[in-house]
């Protein structure tokens, strides 16, 4: 792991801890060449300066917020929430919640719309 997103999940609460580490450890799987920082407080995961997704914890649940035009993301069973032109979050509340499969598809997708 990322000594900058350890720090980052450190300092969340432990059951949001969890969460944040299981979906950081799919990102680098997918995106093995991802580059981390912080920016507005989370960590965003970049290939060649371009964002592809970043985590963030909040009170009840993290979120893997995803960056590609709704369009790009095959979301048939309707869980990504968000209104925005590029992007659209997962919220995670529990590990059930994590649909690797859906995540992996969503992730390639980013990759495909920064690789551009």
């Amino acid at each position: 792991m990322n000594a900058v997103a350890r720090r980052y999940f450190t300092q969340q609460a432990p059951d949001k801890r969890v969460l944040l580490e299981k979906l950081d450890a799919l990102v680098m799987k997918q995106v093995p060449g991802a580059t981390i920082s912080i920016k507005w407080g989370v960590p965003f995961y970049e290939l060649d300066g371009k964002r592809v997704c970043a985590l963030a914890s909040f009170k009840d649940h993290v979120g893997i917020n995803v960056f590609a035009p709704p369009e790009k993301l095959a979301d048939p069973n309707k869980l990504l929430e968000g209104a925005g032109k590029a992007n659209r979050m997962l919220k995670v509340r529990s590990s059930k919640d994590i649909d690797s499969a859906a995540i992996s598809r969503w992730l390639k997708a980013s990759v495909a719309v920064a690789s551009a």
